[in-house]
């Protein structure tokens, strides 16, 4: 299966310390993923590919997400990133970063200075912007101004914030990230999940990306993830929908092997046109691969 990740992470920790997320202290959020202790290594494209291999995806390309969280490092590993994918040619397009509490000066200048590289589609924000907060519009009015995208993690409890800021920007290319990031796997929490999916969804400029679910569920298993999966391509449809892997971030819970059993496993009912869609043709559109 031809497959376009739409979201995965490489780090160079030998060499940078961009990430101190992945060594939490013990009394501090550890964004409810889990032990970490796994993921402190280096993650280049050549473990990426060793870890695809034989998953039965074709990974032609791939979007790589910023996950720095130290402060004043997201303009250092845009050109690192930059090196990179001159070297290895496996990613196709990046999704930067704005730092959380900087001012929209900041902002508009740390965006300009990341649109330099032809690999740039756009930000990514995971926590801490406010969607009433007059920098999240100056960001949100940037990039739509740019053409380009608005990365977003959009927990069930956000939804009505988030919809409020979007509604006035019809045009701006906006990805729900991580499916949505559900508070649990119990039913109470689905069906709250699904009902924000609903609202997000009738926003025609909102895609969903399918990626991140096992940071919630705490499961790479096929069998959970079925339902949850099949509710974002239900709700969004094959036409505003596509995989990402979010790798290595969850191979705290399995092998790629298992992120494909789950995703084709899912799509099983959907025809081959279908399938490229979800898998492939979708995330090339929506990034410009």
């Amino acid at each position: 299966m031809r497959f376009v990740d739409s979201h995965m992470h490489l780090w160079h920790l030998t060499e940078h310390k961009w990430y101190p997320a992945l060594d939490p202290p013990e009394d501090s959020d550890d964004f409810g993923i889990g032990d970490m202790a796994g993921l402190r290594r280096d993650y280049l494209p050549e473990h990426y590919l060793a870890d695809a291999a034989g998953s039965g995806l074709d990974v032609v390309k791939a979007v790589h997400v910023s996950a720095v969280t130290a402060p004043g490092t997201h303009l250092d590993e845009a050109r690192w990133l930059d090196r990179v994918a001159a070297e290895h040619g496996l990613v196709g397009a990046v999704i930067g970063a704005v730092e959380p509490g900087a001012d929209a000066e900041t902002v508009a200048a740390d965006l300009a200075e990341q649109a330099k590289s032809p690999l740039f589609r756009g930000i990514r924000v995971l926590y801490g912007f406010d969607p009433a907060d007059p920098v999240t519009r100056r960001l949100a009015e940037l990039l739509d101004a740019g053409g380009h995208v608005f990365d977003v993690v959009i927990h069930p409890g956000e939804v009505d914030g988030w919809l409020s800021l979007l509604r006035d920007f019809p045009g701006l290319a906006v990805v729900l990230e991580h499916a949505g990031w559900p508070d649990g796997g119990d039913p109470d929490q689905f069906t709250a999940w699904r009902d924000g999916l609903t609202r997000l969804a009738s926003l025609a400029n909102v895609d969903c990306k399918i990626s991140g679910l096992p940071m919630s569920l705490h499961t790479l298993d096929a069998e959970t993830l079925r339902p949850w999966i099949q509710a974002c391509l239900e709700v969004f449809g094959v036409d505003r929908s596509f995989f990402g892997s979010n790798f290595p971030v969850d191979s705290i819970f399995g092998g790629y092997d298992k992120v494909a059993e789950a995703y084709l496993g899912a799509t099983g009912d959907l025809t081959a046109a279908e399938r490229d869609r979800v898998f492939a043709a979708n995330a090339e559109r929506r990034y410009r691969i």
